[in-house]
């Protein structure tokens, strides 16, 4: 991140780029260092970060075409799988809480369902916008979820989804960098949302909100596992102790009565 941070890129239209930096290359090993030995806590970082920035690019999309189905049947389907995953990486399926049967249902994920056949517009902003839904879709598969990723970012760092023209490109990259990057590693929203003023700034505390209560969904099945965990911990060891201690119990009455009787 820090070599991330340090170097300047033509595609951000930055004066103080010399042209030998790719901002890709930048992209790629910042998200190639989420890589770890769990592959699925890999794979539900990068969704989560598809989310939270298709949840971003929401407002661009409302605010050419309002009653889009796009952005919410998307992110609905993105949240889904990551309640799903996560719940399935601690709970046998049978033993699902029933308070998140209402979030765990309509898993699948059906491209064609989702996007209609016919272009909807030439128009970038929109196109482009689009784009991020359909590689966050993308992101859901193992084996092309960095690469969907890359796409997004690609749309919305060099592209329009987010805003249009070149203004504040670095600084849409630093908030990338410095917000979305760790919020993504702990399964956080970010702590705010950049956005020039023609579209989303109304839209920030609303997108927040819908990021704090997926990750709160989130968290709240993690924790409820290590309580869970904790507690049969927590009998085993009692258990343990009591068998032992009426052992040692057993024994000495035996004791006892073995040395009243000599």
């Amino acid at each position: 991140m820090v070599t991330a941070w340090n170097q300047h890129y033509e595609e951000l239209y930055e004066s103080e780029s010399d042209g030998t930096v790719l901002l890709e290359d930048a992209l790629s090993r910042t998200l190639n260092s989420f890589q770890t030995s769990n592959q699925t806590l890999m794979q539900i970082r990068y969704v989560w970060m598809a989310l939270t920035l298709a949840v971003v690019v929401e407002p661009t999309i409302k605010y050419y075409q309002p009653d889009h189905p796009i952005p919410e049947e998307t992110i609905n389907k993105l949240t889904n799988w990551l309640l799903k995953t996560i719940a399935g990486l601690f709970y046998p399926q049978e033993n699902f809480n029933r308070e998140f049967d209402n979030v765990l249902n309509d898993t699948s994920v059906e491209n064609n369902h989702i996007f209609p056949n016919k272009k909807i517009s030439s128009f970038q902003v929109l196109s482009e916008a689009l784009d991020v839904y359909i590689s966050a879709i993308n992101a859901l598969e193992p084996s092309h979820s960095l690469q969907a990723l890359l796409d997004i970012l690609d749309d919305c760092l060099e592209g329009y989804a987010i805003f249009p023209g070149s203004y504040g490109r670095r600084e849409l990259f630093n908030w990338w960098l410095l917000d979305i990057v760790p919020s993504c590693w702990y399964l956080l929203p970010p702590t705010s949302v950049y956005s020039l003023n023609e579209l989303a700034n109304d839209d920030s505390h609303q997108t927040l909100s819908q990021l704090e209560e997926t990750s709160s969904l989130m968290w709240s099945l993690i924790e409820a596992a290590i309580h869970n965990q904790n507690s049969r911990e927590e009998y085993w060891l009692s258990s343990r102790n009591n068998t032992f201690k009426e052992k040692i119990d057993s024994q000495f009455e035996h004791n006892q009565f073995t040395l009243s009787n000599i």
